[in-house]
């Protein structure tokens, strides 16, 4: 399989393409997600793999929480807040997507969820408005990562969580400069989670779980589809795959 992936006028014009491509739809089995998924429990399909990332995010979330008001960032096609609202029944669920195509998708094909189209870098709503933010797969592609968990951290309330997975790349020549923000390349964990700290955040968890995710991933491609140069040019491009757990402070 061939998947398109030729420039267009920018992100968000690459992005749907890739995600809204009919060839992208038939290599996640027609799910709505679109993440490496998690293959600890040995999925059969990569569909299935993504459920189990969304769930590995919500078993993240601390139990004394009780979330009411929930966001999902960079909510791509809709499935995942989906999920999370299936997973938190008594919560206001609110997904946000830089692409205007992507939310157009969700709001059809998902009910009872507030799509919107935003920047993850600039999100408008009020200072502590959610108990709980959730962002799958997607922080390294914001311009920056800083400025999201700047953003992340005033929208909180006092108490509450940010769960999110981020990809640490070696460097841009495999994904391209397009995908990934100049000042996004952090190649150090440490210096990494400093930037949580600085935003002020505690940090309860920063997870490598690279074997879980991409291994899994990459040998699914092989394996199931045949697709040896993307398994490889991607895998070796990757530094460290994240599972963060964050918490504002009282």
């Amino acid at each position: 399989m061939e998947i398109n992936m030729q420039p267009t006028e920018g992100f968000v014009e690459m992005y749907d393409n890739m995600i809204l491509s009919p060839q992208m739809q038939d290599m996640y089995n027609g799910s709505g997600f679109y993440n490496v998924g998690d293959w600890g429990k040995a999925p059969s399909t990569l569909g299935a793999a993504c459920h189990e990332m969304v769930s590995r995010h919500i078993e993240q979330v601390d139990k004394q929480l009780h979330p009411k008001s929930i966001l999902d960032v960079a909510c791509g096609l809709g499935k995942t807040s989906s999920v999370i609202a299936e997973s938190f029944p008594g919560a206001s669920v609110t997904g946000i997507n830089i692409s205007s195509n992507q939310v157009q998708y969700a709001k059809e094909h998902h009910n009872g969820i507030d799509f919107l189209v935003m920047d993850a870098t600039d999100m408008q709503f009020p200072s502590g408005h959610f108990d709980l933010i959730i962002s799958i797969e997607a922080v390294f592609h914001f311009n920056t990562r800083k400025d999201f968990i700047h953003e992340a951290y005033r929208i909180l309330r006092p108490g509450g969580q940010l769960v999110f997975t981020d990809i640490l790349f070696h460097n841009t020549d495999w994904v391209g400069k397009w995908s990934v923000p100049s000042a996004n390349l952090v190649t150090d964990v440490e210096a990494y989670q400093q930037l949580f700290i600085d935003a002020g955040f505690q940090v309860t968890l920063c997870e490598d779980i690279t074997a879980l995710s991409v291994k899994g991933f990459c040998n699914h491609l092989r394996s199931a589809m045949g697709m040896h140069e993307l398994a490889n040019g991607f895998e070796n491009s990757i530094l460290a795959y994240l599972l963060v757990s964050l918490q504002k402070p009282y």
